[in-house]
């Protein structure tokens, strides 16, 4: 079965979009299906902080949300590489027509994690702005209320899979997703 796997991901191209909300795990599977597939691994976030050198929440405060979107509809109307998997920020998918361009270049897969697990993964994570300054049940409220609104961008995505048993399981979703 890898044997076969490898050599799908070799002579077919394959670029693989993850989308989803922060903490469905797009990087954790996204790096072990990139190793399992034998393809590269990105993740737009910190191809950004690395254009910008500087990191995504200082980018936030400095020059506001509407100029981090900016550069995400940049990063992605401008792709070039036909190979590999891409984590994407939870956010882009949402603005500018990203998700229907993610459809044009390569496979979407959503993500799909409950709030509750979301919660679970990010509320220690000072370094995520929907979670600074806040209590545990602001921070459930602030996701329940973005994964509302993000659910209709991430549904459009060629593939959905829940992400409830894990990032093993998840990615061993994919794969049968992908070869069906």
């Amino acid at each position: 079965m890898v044997l076969y796997r490898f050599f799908i991901a070799k002579y077919i191209i394959m670029l693989i979009f993850l989308v989803g909300m922060m903490g469905s795990g797009k990087t954790t599977v996204g790096q072990m299906l990139a190793n399992e597939l034998s393809l590269p691994f990105f993740d737009t976030d910190e191809i950004l902080s690395s254009i910008e050198d500087r990191s995504i929440p200082e980018i936030f405060s400095q020059n506001g949300e509407e100029y981090f979107r900016s550069l995400e509809r940049e990063l992605i109307e401008n792709w070039k590489i036909s190979d590999g998997i891409v984590a994407t920020g939870g956010g882009l998918p949402c603005f500018n027509d990203l998700m229907e361009k993610l459809n044009e270049k390569g496979k979407t897969i959503f993500l799909a994690t409950s709030a509750v697990h979301i919660t679970d993964r990010i509320s220690q994570d000072m370094n995520r702005p929907l979670v600074a300054g806040k209590t545990p049940s602001q921070v459930k409220r602030a996701i329940n209320d973005l994964l509302k609104l993000r659910k209709e961008f991430y549904s459009k995505a060629k593939i959905k899979v829940k992400t409830d048993l894990g990032p093993e399981d998840t990615m061993k979703r994919i794969i049968r997703k992908l070869y069906q």
